[in-house]
This record gives C-alpha cells, structure tokens and sequence, in this order.
C-alpha cells in the first residue's frame, strides 16, 4: 500500500507507521518546454503516476516530489532549472533527513534525462557517518523500464501522457520534431546534457513524432515500466542488503 504523506498525515502517524514501512518513494520531475501539445510538467507528471502505482504495489512512504530539474540543455527553450550543486544538496538533505526518521530506503523515481547524472550518485554525497549504515539511496530512470527506444514528446512520451491526462495533451497542435540528425546518434548522446545543446539537434524542443500517440500505447507502456520498476527496486533491496 501506498502511503502519501501529504494526505493529512500527523508526525505520530509518521513516526508509526516506520515500524512497518522502510522505504520511501520520492517523484523528480522538471520544468522545460516539451513542444506545443504537452505540458511544462510532462515529466515531472510521469514520474508522479509511476512512483504513487510503484508505492502501492511494494508498500511505502510517498514523499512530496521534486518539481524541478537540471534542464539548463533546453535553453533558450522554456526551463525553470536548478543547478547541478543545488540539485545534489537537495537529494543528499532529502536522504539524510529520512534516513534521520527511521527509514532505510529511499528511492528517486526520475521523469527528467538531465538529472540522471546527479542522482545515480547520490548515495556518494552521504557521509557513512552521516546516516544509518543500513540506509541507502538510489535511483530509477522510468525510460529504463520499458523495451521501446524513448523520445522527447514523441510518440512515446505523448501516448505516456494520454494514458495519465488526457486533457493535458493538445492533439491538435502535435506534430513531427524539427530534428537535425546528420551526425551519429552517439554524438547527440553525448552532447545533449550541455548547456543550450536540445535546441542544435531539434529547433522545435521535439524528439520524434507524436501524431501517432495513443492512450492504449501508453497504457501498455505504463504497465511495462511499472512492473519492471517495482522488480529492479526489489532486487536492489535485495543487494543492498
């Protein structure tokens, strides 16, 4: 089950329920552009839906998520970005406080490209001496658990959007990226974290095509990333253990 803090919990219910719930869940989303027909909050409404689906099937905490990202490779496209420092403060404050309340786990459900370099280290930022040794922190990208290539409001990302908010996603206005692909794909992969690079390989702030977007895609897909996310979070417990 479930359990979301945010939904009237007391700080006795929370200290509680600790004796039976180790593990916690925390959303990190970003605030960028994600072209015409989908929201600022795409990825940071992604990432909600899965952790809230994931915490009900494993049991745990739901912690408020984190809105904001590293997006800085958007620019001039719209982003609302924290800094990297900024960024790695705040999962390390975040960790440390929970370890502080009696929980052993805690796991960052990341909706957001641009934070996964920060957070696949943030259990490197906790001080052994700072936190319970039995506590670890880890991350889970959702692009990671399913089989299809992923996209940047794309079919992929669009039809992952209809199936959550349907009326969040404008149809109407989707269309094909303007993407610039002359180069090997590895040369974008490298380049698309730095600052101002999303826009050199796609004018529009799009990668791939939605127009071919459904829910009944989407809901597949969600179905997909949920299971596999809740084994491989499992399965870490398991080795870290």
């Amino acid at each position: 089950m479930a359990v979301d803090v945010t939904d009237g919990m007391t700080a006795f219910e929370f200290d509680k329920i600790t004796r039976n719930y180790k593990r916690a869940l925390v959303a990190v989303g970003s605030l960028e552009q994600h072209g015409r027909h989908l929201p600022v909050a795409t990825d940071l409404i992604i990432a909600g839906h899965i952790t809230k689906l994931v915490a009900n099937r494993l049991g745990g905490f739901v912690l408020p998520p984190i809105n904001y990202g590293i997006s800085v490779e958007h620019s001039p496209l719209f982003n609302v970005s924290l800094k990297y420092s900024t960024f790695i403060d705040l999962t390390h404050d975040l960790s440390l406080s929970l370890s502080k309340r009696g929980l052993k786990r805690v796991i960052y459900v990341n909706g957001h490209h641009g934070n996964s370099g920060a957070l696949q280290y943030v259990m490197h930022y906790l001080n052994q001496n700072e936190s319970d040794k039995e506590f670890s922190a880890f991350s889970v990208n959702y692009w990671n658990m399913m089989d299809i290539e992923f996209d940047h409001g794309g079919e992929t990302e669009t039809s992952i959007m209809l199936a959550i908010r349907s009326d969040y996603v404008k149809m109407d206005l989707a269309k094909p990226g303007a993407a610039n692909l002359r180069k090997m794909k590895r040369t974008y992969q490298a380049l698309t974290n730095n600052p101002g690079s999303f826009p050199k390989i796609s004018e529009d702030g799009i990668w791939g095509d939605p127009r071919g977007a459904t829910a009944t895609k989407g809901q597949q897909l969600l179905d997909q990333i949920v299971e596999n996310t809740a084994k491989v979070i499992l399965e870490l417990e398991d080795l870290s253990s």
